[in-house]
C-alpha cells in the first residue's frame, strides 16, 4: 500500500453534499499524505474539476440539483485524465452500470472503510500516472532514441560529475551550449539523478512557441478562454506537477509571458488562461538555451531579473570539435543503435575514423548522428567508410613512393584524357595506370589515390578492372 510520502503529490476532488461526511473524508484523507480539495454539490465540483488538473474525484451519486451520473458524464467530456471514484447510500445495479459505462473508475457503496477507500484511490492514481506518463511522452521534443550521456573526454565527464551533484538538490537548473550539443541528455540526467526520477519528465522549446499559443501551452485554459477554446486544458506546467520541467530555448520566451514564468519560479503558482483561482504546483525548473543570456539581456530580449533567477546552477557543454575524444565513441554508439542491422556487425575503416575525427561538427552531436544514420543507410555492406560522409576526407601527408613507382612526368593515358571525356573515363584510366606502377598493390595503389581499399573495390568492380 502506498505510504504518505507516497501520496504527497495525489491531488484529490471530493464532491460530497453531506456537510459532516464531506468534512471527515477531508480531514481523514488529508491525514493520510493527499492533497484534498472538496465541493458542497455538483455544480461547484465541475468549477474546480474545470480549473485544476486533479488525480482522482470521489464523486457522489445522489445529490439535490445536478446527480453524480450527471456530473460524471460532465466531467468525462471535459477531460478523461482524472480517474473518478463514485460512491453512494443507495447503489443500484443499473446506476453502477451506467457509472462505469461513463469512464467511471469504480462503482462503491456507503459505508465505505477507510482503508479499503485509500486502497481503491492509490490503485485510481496509478492508472492516472501511467496515463499521464503516456501523454507526456507524446509530448517530448527532440527525443533520443536511446538516452545516455556516451564520451570519454575530461570536458564530458567533468559535466557529467556537474550533474550528478546538481542532481542531488532540489534547485533549477540552466544548461547551455550550442544547438546539438546534447542539452536535452544533460536535462535528463539531471532528473534521473534527483529525486523525482520517477515522476513526470515533461520537454518544451520554447523557440516554437509564440506570444498567442505560449500561454496557452503553458498555463492552460479554461473553456471559452478564447475563440476556439470548446474545452478547459491543463498546461505542461500542471503536466510536469511533481517531476521536471524541461524548458529548451528560453531565450525565445516572449517578454510578456517571461513576467508570468517569473511568478510562477517565485510562487510556485499561475492561473489558467481565463480563470481566476491560483493552481499550486510542485515542479523543478531545467532550462537551456544556445545563447549566451546576458547578451539577450543587454539587448532587452530576455529579463533580467528572470536571468538571475534561473541562473543559480550552471551547466555549460561544449561543443564535440573540443572534445573530439568523444567522436569515434559516440561513433560506435550510433552505430549499435542503428536500425540497419540486417547487414550484420558494423566496422568502420581506419579512413572513415580519421575522417570523422578532422572534421569539426559545427553541428554538434546531432550532425554526427544523422552523419551516421546517413552512412549505415547508403553503405552497400556493413563497412562505414570515408567516401559514404557528406563532407571531404582529410588529405594526410603520404610517404614518397619509391623511384621505381613514381609516375612519369606527363603519363600518357592520362594525357590522352585531358580532352573532353566523361570523369569515369578519367578516373579508370588513372586509376589503372597507378594499378600498373605499383604492379597490382591494391593497398598501396588506395595510398595514392587517397581512398580506402574498400572504396578502391568497389571502383575496381565498377570499371571491370582486376
Amino acid at each position: 500500500m502506498t505510504g504518505k510520502s507516497g501520496r504527497k503529490g495525489i491531488k484529490l476532488l471530493v464532491i460530497e453534499d453531506e456537510a459532516p461526511l464531506r468534512e471527515l473524508l477531508r480531514e481523514e484523507l488529508c491525514r493520510s499524505g493527499y492533497k484534498v480539495e472538496t465541493a458542497a454539490d455538483g455544480i461547484e465540483g465541475l468549477a474546480k474539476y474545470r480549473v485544476e488538473l486533479f488525480n482522482v474525484v470521489l464523486l457522489d451519486i445522489r445529490m439535490p440539483g445536478m446527480d453524480g451520473v450527471e456530473v460524471l458524464e460532465r466531467m468525462r467530456y471535459e477531460s478523461a485524465l482524472p480517474e473518478v471514484i463514485v460512491f453512494t447510500g443507495h447503489g443500484t445495479i443499473e446506476t453502477a452500470v451506467e457509472c462505469i459505462r461513463q469512464g467511471a473508475y469504480d462503482y462503491l457503496t456507503k459505508p465505505v472503510k477507510l482503508d479499503e477507500l485509500e486502497l481503491v484511490i492509490d490503485k485510481a492514481a496509478e492508472k492516472n500516472r501511467l496515463r499521464l506518463e503516456n501523454i507526456n511522452l507524446k509530448l517530448e521534443v527532440s527525443k533520443f532514441e536511446n538516452h545516455q550521456i556516451v564520451g570519454k573526454s575530461p570536458a564530458i565527464l567533468k559535466v557529467l560529475d556537474i550533474v550528478t551533484r546538481w542532481g542531488r538538490v532540489d534547485e533549477h537548473v540552466l544548461i547551455t551550449g550550442e544547438s546539438g550539443a546534447g542539452k536535452e541528455l544533460v536535462a535528463r540526467a539531471v532528473h534521473d539523478a534527483s529525486s523525482r526520477v520517477n515522476k513526470p519528465f515533461v520537454t518544451v522549446n520554447c523557440g516554437r512557441l509564440n506570444v498567442h499559443t505560449a500561454e496557452s501551452e503553458l498555463f492552460g485554459h479554461m473553456q471559452g478562454a478564447f475563440t476556439g477554446a470548446v474545452k478547459g486544458r491543463a498546461g505542461l506546467f500542471e503536466l510536469a506537477d511533481t517531476g521536471t520541467l524541461f524548458m529548451d530555448e528560453v531565450s525565445e520566451m516572449p517578454l510578456d509571458v517571461q513576467v508570468k514564468l517569473l511568478r510562477v519560479l517565485e510562487t510556485s503558482t499561475f492561473r489558467r488562461l481565463g480563470g481566476n483561482r491560483d493552481i499550486s504546483v510542485d515542479v523543478r525548473f531545467v532550462f537551456a538555451s544556445n545563447k549566451n543570456l546576458m547578451e539577450c539581456v543587454n539587448r532587452g530580449e530576455f529579463r533580467e531579473d528572470l536571468y538571475h533567477r534561473i541562473n543559480l546552477l550552471l551547466v555549460t557543454i561544449p561543443p564535440l570539435r573540443e572534445r573530439k575524444e568523444d567522436v569515434i565513441p559516440l561513433t560506435w554508439f550510433f552505430l549499435k543503435s542503428s536500425h540497419a542491422s540486417h547487414l550484420g556487425a558494423w566496422e568502420l575503416s581506419e579512413e572513415a575514423a580519421a575522417s570523422l575525427c578532422a572534421y569539426d561538427w559545427p553541428g554538434n552531436v546531432r550532425e554526427l548522428r544523422n552523419t551516421i544514420r546517413r552512412a549505415c543507410i547508403l553503405a552497400p555492406e556493413s563497412v562505414i567508410t570515408a567516401d559514404l560522409f557528406p563532407f571531404s576526407s582529410p588529405r594526410p601527408p603520404l610517404s614518397p613512393l619509391p623511384m621505381a613507382v613514381q609516375p612519369t612526368a606527363t603519363p600518357p593515358t592520362a594525357a590522352t584524357a585531358t580532352s573532353a571525356e566523361p570523369l569515369w573515363v578519367v578516373e579508370k584510366a588513372h586509376i589503372q595506370l597507378v594499378l600498373e606502377l605499383v604492379e597490382g598493390n591494391k593497398s598501396k595503389a588506395a595510398r595514392i589515390l587517397e581512398i580506402d581499399r574498400k572504396t578502391l573495390y568497389t571502383k575496381l568492380e565498377r570499371y571491370g578492372l582486376s
